[in-house]
């Protein structure tokens, strides 16, 4: 007998509970053969209560590791700057500590950058997020201050090396005090044409969200905006077991557990297309998303067809469109009951009577 996809009601706020005790007792009975996944479907939204956001302005060279409108979670890479090559040989004549401020205007169209030594005493309440207008000092003797009204995006420790070439001109490199090595290249040093002096700096999350990118002529924007799981169905698990006599005592037998969704007191079984973009809404199955010319002629109500993503094959209604982002709100019917999930405009197609 193979296994099926069922739909277990539950007490709203006991999911986890109630999953924890069906795999405990399945496997203290050895009964755990008639069951397979137990799943609580839960989605990452944006968290617009705390909108807490961690910017990362990268150079246009930089390698990136992520996509845009995707999660991240803590600690995974983001993007790896290129290694710093020296262009002409010379000798190292000056390395000394700066803070490299990048400050993003009000108007969002460009950011500066301001390298300010760390001798000069910058101010300990600069952060990132930080509100500045022009004249905004960032030194406590105010003789660095900022000459545009915008938000701090970032505040990093660098190294500013000077290199005397060849030609006796000065050769300026700025680069990740993290990853150099000042032992190595000290001043004096000599280094030679095409010398790496810092491997690529890679940028990792410090926090759990949704990356927003924005590339720009002369940088890279990166937002992770927090996020906050959220179940998709609360009060339902779903759940690949057998449906045999010793597998329903099992879960008759777990307090906080209503019944089963059922159609004349007969559980249904969950179709295929129905369980496989849950599961591909959760990260539980991979899939191939395809490319499509985007429509616009699209309006509220109409009833469309889901062509790419964990709703591939789907029929359903629009609820919302959103042009500025290209996504548009479908209403579509899974177990019964309608659900609105958030698609791109490349995914959907309209149906033609």
């Amino acid at each position: 007998m193979k296994k099926e996809w069922y739909v277990l009601q539950a007490y709203s706020g006991m999911e986890n509970k109630v999953k924890e005790l069906i795999e405990e007792k399945a496997k203290m009975l050895s009964l755990n053969s008639f069951f397979g996944k137990i799943v609580i479907p839960e989605i990452e939204e944006i968290d617009y209560v705390n909108r807490k956001i961690e910017k990362i302005f990268v150079s246009p060279d930089a390698t990136l590791f992520i996509k845009n409108r995707k999660d991240i979670k803590k600690g995974e890479p983001i993007a790896k700057e290129p290694s710093v090559h020296v262009k002409k040989g010379g000798t190292i004549t000056e390395s000394k500590n700066y803070r490299k401020i990048t400050v993003e205007t009000e108007d969002k169209r460009y950011s500066k950058i301001f390298l300010i030594p760390e001798k000069a005493g910058v101010l300990t309440g600069l952060r990132a997020g930080k509100k500045v207008k022009s004249g905004t000092p960032f030194t406590k003797d105010g003789t660095y201050e900022s000459d545009v009204d915008g938000e701090i995006g970032s505040i990093e420790k660098v190294k500013r090396i000077v290199i005397e070439n060849n030609s006796s001109e000065n050769d300026i490199y700025v680069v990740p005090a993290k990853i150099f090595d000042s032992k190595l290249y000290r001043t004096g040093t000599r280094v030679e044409d095409g010398e790496e002096i810092c491997s690529g700096y890679e940028y990792k999350a410090k926090s759990s969200g949704r990356i927003d990118v924005k590339e720009h002529l002369m940088r890279k924007e990166i937002k992770i905006i927090k996020t906050s799981r959220t179940k998709l169905f609360p009060g339902y698990i779903f759940i690949e077991m057998m449906f045999i006599k010793e597998a329903e005592n099992i879960i008759k037998s777990i307090p906080y557990v209503s019944t089963f969704l059922n159609i004349g007191g007969k559980p249904i079984k969950l179709r295929k297309n129905e369980i496989r973009a849950i599961l591909r809404l959760i990260g539980e199955e991979t899939y191939t998303e395809k490319k499509a010319v985007v429509r616009i002629d699209y309006e509220i109500g109409e009833h469309i067809k889901i062509i790419s993503g964990p709703f591939e094959l789907f029929n359903g209604r629009i609820m919302e469109i959103d042009k500025a982002k290209q996504e548009v709100k479908i209403a579509v019917t899974i177990f019964g009951r309608e659900t609105k999930v958030e698609v791109s405009l490349s995914d959907i197609e309209k149906i033609i009577d």
